[in-house]
């Protein structure tokens, strides 16, 4: 899993027509998994987090995903390459754009929602 920073570029090549975006925060969601105990060796429940990438669309070839447009990309399908000189992110070749169509594009925009809400009630405090 690639480290995930703000102002991060991402690269996506969606179907020859790429897809430069920049990560604007890092948001990190908490689920329930399983972990070996060591004391016991039995599996036990435990709270685990995975990071998400909250990303804007700055440069696209694709005239259906416009600038500016919002979407979120968890961090395990991410890997770090260098391109040019520069650092990026892109997408690891064994996964695919699906979280709209896995999830619903109503659980992407409540997400996003979320964070906003957090970062307007901390610049309240």
């Amino acid at each position: 899993m690639a480290y995930l920073r703000p102002n991060t570029t991402i690269f996506m090549q969606n179907n020859g027509q790429p897809i430069y975006s920049i990560i604007e925060k890092i948001a990190f969601r908490k689920y329930w998994g399983k972990r070996k105990d060591k004391n016991t060796g039995q599996m036990v429940r435990a709270r685990k987090s995975m990071p998400f990438a909250v990303c804007s669309v700055s440069m696209s070839s694709d005239s259906d995903i416009p600038i500016g447009a919002k979407f979120l990309i968890p961090g395990y399908q991410l890997r770090n390459v260098t391109m040019k000189g520069e650092k990026i992110l892109c997408f690891h070749d064994k996964y695919a754009v699906e979280f709209a169509q896995e999830y619903g594009n109503e659980w992407v925009k409540t997400l996003i929602a979320e964070e906003e809400l957090k970062l307007s009630r901390k610049g309240e405090q």
